[in-house]
């Protein structure tokens, strides 16, 4: 091997790994053989049977596989000589090498944490688009690309077979992190899974080729003296593993934008390749398999291209950001580049913040939250178009009286953001009082006073969907050109993911959720009873599931029409929905069926469910009265260790039933962004009810919000610079209540810079900036400034 790999040492591997021998995977011989062959052109199909027959456990699978629905043969096949006929050279080889890594290094698992199906689902998955871009490319051996696809991710068997500290643990504590998990890997662990990996291969003696493909698919190898072959496998790899992640199968069960390489792109270009063919022919291939190996995943009929460029170009800004110089050395004061960029740190920081966000909403707060860190305004928000009026909407509003402007419409061209809206500028206006751009209704509405406000535009493609709005500074300055080119390019920053998260959504739901009740399918169905030990933690030792079929519905169909029947289902899933509990559960599994099912509940409990919804089927409007008169329901109940005789069960109650016709479009964003954000924030005002404060309290109830507690802490007057003690008596997510000495001159809307540490174990520190609303003698009620979207340690303070 040659110094292009920069492998760590023995003493870096021990550091992280216990290398016993006894128990470290060794690379199969089988594998090993193939590919040895592989590089002889004039390999024969005896020769490659040869040495599949050396090993009978191999043999035996291929002959499984090839005897699955995958292939689909009108014979049973016996031999592994008709196998091989059957299926040709490329095809066996291809078949034995994944069985083969399968079976000898990837099946066994060390922590429950770390399913080994999903990870081998997302290794083939990356192994058969690398092949399938290998091939569109012209790379000379699209077969090296599928096995350095197999194994690009190999590091992390061995971190969870021999790591010194519990890979399952890690990996259970990155869906509460926003860093990349290769840097995680490196800051937690010692060594991130692509050196660990790189370093196995070469003590395998695996061609030189795929390791280099294994080392630097998460890293840049634009410096190492490559060949142009090398980096052209690497790039393949490094992009297939990405768009892998762009159509949900990643190797964990959450979604993280990796960091794709600048020179990824330079050797191979998405935009030159047919990308969603290759995709399309990947998750055929992998659908195909799916039954041997038991995948489990969402698949619908049109694979949306909003969503993949969506994913590609918010990782192009994460990497532009990523490799704008030094990650570790970001500092808080690093300027706005010449380019118009975002400074490192705040690009950085935005775009692992922005990975964690899975709904719209979620991307605004965050956007929101980190616009008040930098330009610390006394009131900011987002407006977003109503395609249907043309109306700009208060969407996600932050800053003084914000409840009050929440939803509150501008009709079409008014004020600063309606000139931004209209002509697509950013504006900065330093002075409203003296441009008539300006509109004071709504500072009249909210009682605010309006001195200074930048204005940026929200777009994709050039269409715009929003507009960001600042107004006024917490320290009185003006807002100037220098902040509006930095809020400009937050914006953009915003708008892709925006789009990434609205079209991920879309996508989700097609695939998860029926269209005609909104209700979760039967996909999310089975993969909810899949995982036991899932299962058993949410519904418990025991549990019952209620069944209810619309018996004749093909019937009913014929006779009364489409619309008729469906707006029955449709009330039908109202009184479900109004009849369940919280915790219970919800599916349409079929086309005239549905199943509730219902944690923590004896046989008792199940017909007093059932009781429940017979009553409510009765009180049903008279036009669904005869298609509920066919409503049959049956319950039973189950220990939570045989919930997986629950498919065996459904399938022979439901045996006759079919699948619902599901939509498969998924409208343009800017046509339906603000009624998405619209419903988002509705479902979120719903759950938050009881936390929320009283911002519009009167004074005798000011102290009735939150958390009661006693803690110490400090505070200082920004105004002033005067500090001094404060004990804590009242704390929320968004405001709390101190008690303060009447020596100090505070008054209402002063900002306070408080800090105080919590009385758990971890003793944590909370640091806030408050803006007081109400005095009652030396009782201040403030709410927090620009609180951030995750307190973890508050949060968990306060629900606790």
């Amino acid at each position: 091997m040659t110094d292009k790999l920069n492998l760590p040492s023995q003493s870096d591997i021990q550091a992280v790994l216990t290398l016993d021998r006894d128990t470290l995977p060794s690379f199969p011989q089988v594998a090993a053989k193939l590919l040895e062959v592989s590089k002889n052109d004039t390999a024969s199909l005896e020769e490659v049977a040869k040495i599949v027959e050396t090993d009978p456990g191999i043999s035996i699978r291929v002959l499984e596989l090839v005897n699955s629905a995958f292939f689909g043969l009108s014979r049973k096949v016996t031999t592994l000589s008709d196998a091989v006929v059957i299926l040709g050279l490329d095809e066996l080889k291809k078949l034995a090498l994944s069985i083969a890594i399968f079976e000898k290094i990837f099946k066994t698992g060390y922590t429950k944490e770390f399913d080994r199906l999903m990870f081998w689902r997302h290794s083939l998955a990356v192994a058969v688009l690398s092949m399938k871009i290998a091939q569109k490319i012209e790379y000379p051996n699209p077969e090296e690309a599928y096995t350095a696809g197999l194994l690009h991710d190999v590091g992390k068997i061995f971190l969870d077979l021999q790591g010194h500290r519990s890979y399952g643990e890690f990996i259970k504590n990155l869906s509460e992190s926003t860093d990349l998990v290769i840097e995680k890997e490196r800051s937690e662990i010692g060594l991130g899974h692509d050196d660990i990996g790189a370093f196995f291969c070469t003590r395998w003696q695996l061609p030189e080729n795929l390791v280099l493909a294994v080392k630097y698919h998460h890293q840049s190898f634009e410096n190492h003296d490559l060949t142009e072959n090398e980096k052209q496998l690497i790039a393949i790899v490094s992009m297939a593993d990405f768009l892998c992640w762009t159509q949900g199968m990643g190797s964990f069960d959450f979604i993280r934008p990796p960091i794709l390489a600048p020179e990824v792109e330079t050797c191979v270009n998405p935009e030159k390749v047919n990308i969603i063919n290759c995709i399309l022919e990947m998750n055929k291939e992998i659908e195909d398999i799916s039954a041997f190996y038991q995948f489990v995943f969402p698949t619908v009929d049109q694979l949306k291209e909003n969503l993949l460029w969506a994913n590609i170009k918010l990782s192009r800004a994460n990497t532009k950001y990523y490799y704008q110089g030094d990650p570790t050395s970001r500092t808080q004061d690093t300027p706005l580049s010449e380019d118009g960029l975002l400074p490192p740190d705040i690009g950085f920081e935005m775009g692992k913040s922005l990975s964690k966000a899975q709904t719209v909403k979620q991307v605004l707060d965050i956007v929101l939250y980190q616009v008040g860190c930098i330009f610390q305004p006394c009131h900011w928000s987002i407006l977003l178009k109503d395609a249907k009026t043309g109306d700009m909407v208060f969407s996600v509003v932050v800053g003084t009286n914000s409840r009050r402007l929440q939803g509150v419409r501008l009709p079409k061209g008014e004020g600063i953001a309606g000139y931004v809206m209209k002509t697509g500028n950013p504006l900065v206006v330093d002075d409203v009082t003296k441009d008539k751009r300006f509109s004071n209704r709504v500072d009249k509405y909210t009682r605010f006073n309006t001195r200074s406000i930048i204005a940026t535009p929200l777009k994709t493609d050039n269409k715009i969907f929003g507009v960001i709005e600042l107004v006024n500074r917490v320290n009185e300055e003006m807002f100037s050109e220098r902040d509006l080119a930095l809020l400009s390019s937050i914006a953009e920053y915003a708008a892709i993911a925006i789009e990434r998260s609205y079209y991920h959504q879309a996508l989700t739901n097609l695939a998860t959720r029926d269209s005609l009740t909104g209700l979760k399918n039967r996909f999310s169905f089975e993969r909810t009873v899949s995982n036991l030990d899932d299962f058993q933690a949410r519904f418990g030792r025991v549990f019952s599931v209620l069944i209810l079929v619309v018996d004749g519905m093909a019937r009913q169909y014929e006779t009364l029409g489409q619309d008729k029947c469906d707006t029955a289902l449709k009330e039908l899933t109202t009184i479900l929905n109004k009849t369940k509990r919280r915790e219970d559960l919800i599916f349409r599994y079929a086309e005239n069926s549905f199943l509730v099912l219902l944690p923590l509940t004896y046989s008792d409990g199940a017909q007093k469910a059932l009781a429940r919804i017979k009553k409510a089927l009765t009180l049903s409007p008279l036009d669904c009265k005869q298609i509920f008169s066919s409503v049959t329901i049956q319950s039973h109940t189950m220990a939570g260790e045989d919930a997986g005789q629950l498919k065996n069960l459904l399938a022979q109650i439901l045996s006759k039933t079919r699948q619902p016709e599901q939509e498969s479009e998924v409208a343009d964003m800017q046509e339906n962004i603000q009624v998405l954000v619209e419903n988002e924030m509705a479902l979120a005002e719903g759950e938050n009810a009881k936390e929320s404060s009283p911002e519009h309290a009167s004074k005798q109830d000011i102290k009735n919000f939150g958390k009661s507690v006693s803690l110490q802490g400090q505070f200082k007057r920004l105004k002033t610079g005067e500090f001094g003690r404060i004990r804590v008596e009242q704390v929320s997510l968004s405001a709390i209540g101190i008690r303060i000495s009447k020596s100090h001159r505070i008054l209402v809307n002063d900002f306070l810079d408080i800090e105080f540490n919590l009385d758990d174990i971890k003793r944590a520190l909370v640091k806030r900036r408050v803006v007081v609303r109400q005095i009652q003698g030396n009782y201040i009620y403030g709410e927090f400034y620009n609180p951030p979207p995750y307190a973890k340690n508050l949060g968990f303070y306060i629900f606790s």
